[in-house]
């Protein structure tokens, strides 16, 4: 029995360390892969993957609830509206329960069933709520249990198979107080208010047939069985029955009618199981339907790729009611520039796999607007990977594809698919040299300086290509020099990036660091065996980035390394990558993220580095040496420790971090530095008296010498600037707080030609 209630209430704001709670957060999440609804009046209840979003009929207004407001950004299974406490139950595949008060917007985590060791985890799934007389009674997959709405707490729970054994429960519906559960072996009942429903001995079964579902329609009982045939239940009887003739992933009563809903197919019976409506062959969209509920004459529909959707009949146009965002929660790859994001789903493993091949589409952030585009709409391409944008034209995209080659777009329309077909794209070869038809697979992208495009090829002889887009002419290049065993020993290739110079570096999975310099032909090779680069052991490299100052950041998949001089690799042969060693709180000296899988670096205007790992996300200081921020599901509103890869915006400083179970963004404050000092500027401004947060100043040029005044000249703080920005804590140089009054803000450039001034008011 569950006696005791554990709660955790989560504030809208967090308090991690290295205050966190005073930093922002964005949701960017997807609201298309609806789970329930729920309905109370005009107001809807709508649960997506790991979200929740309040529709209100009436005013059309939409309230967005995720891991931002404290939701647990879990696989929701189920949820509940109480309309006598005005609380909202989600339930979760875990067992998890999250309770969101709409009163004063907080959440309380219910943590009693993902904490009962008893329970099998395949067996806490939260299937079904239903509110009786201030109980919430909870079927689960082990059975089921009572939750006091009045006391919040934890009532009994009934083990109700054979012996008291654990039993999945579907759902639960009440008649004459008796309740009624829908079971995998059979249709179970008993008094609800006999005190010693703990006994299994006091439940009865009508009978052993597997059911989906049980509800009460004007008092009469109807029943639903796993092979889909909807019966009448009277006396404990089955009394009538009719086949309903398609796969029911939906049963629900619904405005005084069963409403049986399909993924392609919705109808409704009344209590005699006669049909009062069936719709199908939907001639506006196509629809995966999840559930329905029917609603002044129109249906309200949960939809696996669509949202929730309004409609009347089959044949009219939707209402597409879900907050905008991106088509997926499932972030592979990211690409920023100046207000705009592109996020693809694509997917492979650790060893470069990408079966089972995926079609999910891609998604496009612009002046805070989602476009999204489907499988269909990008010419049945496959696998999207990496998204890059063209940093001299922003309104042309390519996507890699890790088996059909790669994509051209340009203001959001495929101008040109490059592939085996189209662009002589080489084709994979399996491990006895045999060509896999129809298999490109590009993986890196980066521009050189003067526009053109470089890219990986796993697989294959000439593994490395250049594409003019001015021209559409392709250049490839033999690798297998520098990798003999190009299709037999080595996987794949993986990141791939262009330094100043334009050097060419990209990773592989068994081979390290390969260096190409397109002047001289050059390929050259850093790897983890002795005396030969350092790299960890397997010479899996995933990921890469230079940084402000020309230094490559190497991602592997046991740790970090960094190559201080990248070039000479071409020149020295025993060119060798260093580990970064910090000092941990006892002062031993150890490797920063050592045996981590490092998934994607991205460098700040600061030249600082954001390092996503299995473990949450890390922003290190430019030399790695101090770990800023480590943000995880446990500090922050990062929906997933699993994080797969990290843009950020050079304007606005924001950082979007992907995950696989959503994409947020992180509010920064380090910008791209600028080369004067015109658009400068302080923020907030003026500081009032309940800001707590740093004061941002922003357009600065790389290496500004900034220093603050007070209104006499008395100095309160000074730093340099490594990239656009700074900040300060309205402290004089980090210990007292300042007076109110008007600060300066007195601005030198590295080189002493440009100067500026700027004011500063803080309201104490």
């Amino acid at each position: 029995m569950y006696k005791f209630l554990t709660i955790i209430l989560i504030l809208f704001s967090f308090t991690p360390s290295k205050a966190q709670s005073e930093l922002d957060w964005e949701d960017h999440f997807s609201y298309y892969q609806i789970q329930d609804i729920a309905r109370s009046g005009s107001t809807f209840f709508v649960g997506a993957q790991n979200t929740v979003f309040i529709y209100n009929q009436t005013t059309s207004r939409v309230e967005k609830i995720s891991s931002i407001q404290g939701l647990s950004s879990q696989n929701i299974s189920k949820i509940h509206f109480s309309a006598s406490y005005n609380l909202l139950f989600i339930g979760y595949e875990t067992g998890l329960i999250d309770v969101y008060n709409l009163q004063n917007k907080s959440v309380f985590k219910i943590v009693d069933i993902p904490n009962k060791t008893g329970i099998p985890p395949s067996e806490r799934r939260i299937n079904y709520m239903l509110e009786d007389e201030g109980k919430l009674y909870l079927a689960t997959n082990y059975g089921i249990t009572v939750f006091r709405l009045n006391e919040l707490k934890f009532g009994d729970t009934y083990f109700i198979g054979n012996a008291g054994a654990n039993l999945q429960v579907n759902q639960l519906a009440i008649q004459n107080d008796n309740l009624y559960a829908a079971t995998q072996a059979g249709l179970r009942y008993a008094d609800k208010n006999n005190p010693n429903l703990i006994d299994f001995n006091e439940w009865n079964a009508i009978n052993s047939t597997e059911y989906k579902g049980v509800a009460l329609v004007d008092n009469q009982l109807l029943a639903l069985t796993a092979n889909n045939v909807l019966q009448k239940v009277q006396n404990n009887n089955i009394t009538q029955q009719v086949n309903v003739n398609f796969d029911v992933v939906d049963f629900r009563v619904s405005n005084k009618q069963i409403l049986l809903t399909g993924s392609q197919t919705i109808k409704i019976y009344d209590q005699n199981l006669s049909e009062v409506q069936n719709l199908n062959n939907f001639s506006t969209f196509s629809p995966q339907f999840t559930c329905a509920i029917y609603h002044n004459a129109r249906f309200y529909t949960g939809d696996f790729n669509l949202g929730l959707l309004s409609f009347i009949n089959a044949f009219d146009e939707p209402k597409y009611l879900s907050p905008l965002g991106p088509i997926r929660n499932d972030v592979f790859g990211l690409d920023a520039v100046a207000n705009e994001l592109w996020a693809v789903y694509g997917e492979y493993t650790g060893a470069l796999d990408p079966y089972p091949l995926n079609q999910r589409g891609v998604s496009h952030l612009k002046n805070e607007r989602w476009i999204n585009m489907t499988y269909d709409d990008l010419q049945d391409t496959r696998v999207l990977v990496r998204p890059i944008i063209n940093p001299k034209q922003t309104n042309q995209v390519f996507i890699s594809s890790y088996v059909d080659g790669f994509l051209e777009l340009v203001n959001n329309e495929i101008v040109f698919k490059y592939d085996e077909n189209t662009a002589n794209l080489p084709e994979t070869l399996d491990p006895n040299g045999n060509t896999v038809m129809g298999d490109v697979r590009v993986n890196g992208l980066d521009f050189d300086s003067t526009g053109n495009l470089w890219g990986t090829i796993s697989l294959v002889k000439n593994g490395l290509f250049k594409l003019t887009p001015s021209s559409g002419a392709l250049e490839f290049f033999d690798i297998s020099e520098i990798i003999p065993n190009y299709f037999s020993g080595e996987l794949g290739l993986s990141d791939l990036v262009i330094d100043q110079s334009n050097l060419i570096y990209f990773g592989s999975y068994a081979n390290g660091l390969i260096g190409f310099n397109p002047a001289s032909g050059q390929f050259t090779k850093v790897t983890g065996q002795e005396s030969a680069g350092n790299l960890p052991e397997g010479n899996s490299v995933k990921t890469l980035a230079l940084d402000n100052n020309n230094q490559l950041w190497i991602g592997t998949t046991l740790g970090l390394r960094v190559l201080f001089n990248p070039s000479s690799m071409f020149t020295n042969p025993d060119t060798s990558t260093s580990q970064i060693i910090i000092l941990d709180g006892d002062g031993v000296a150890q490797e920063l993220l050592a045996e981590n899988s490092i998934q994607d670096i991205a460098v700040d205007g600061n030249n600082n580095k954001w390092i996503a790992t299995e473990a949450g996300v890390f922003y290190v200081s430019a030399n790695g040496q101090e770990t800023i921020y480590h943000f995880t599901t446990d500090n922050s509103p990062l929906p997933s420790n699993s994080v797969t890869s990290i843009a950020i915006d050079p304007e606005t400083a924001k950082v979007y971090i992907g995950t696989r179970s959503g994409l947020v963004a992180f509010r920064g404050t380090a910008t791209k530095s600028q080369e004067n000092f015109e658009q400068v500027k302080a923020y907030p401004n003026p500081v009032r008296p309940n800001y707590k947060g740093p004061v941002t100043i922003d357009g600065l040029m790389a290496g500004a010498n900034v220093k603050i005044t007070d209104i006499s000249g008395n100095l309160v703080f000074e730093t340099t600037a490594q990239g656009g920005s700074v900040q300060w804590d309205t402290r004089a140089f980090g210990k007292h707080a300042v007076a109110s009054g008007v600060y300066i803000v007195m601005l030198t450039s590295a080189d002493q030609l440009e100067t500026k001034l700027a004011k500063i008011m803080i309201i104490r």
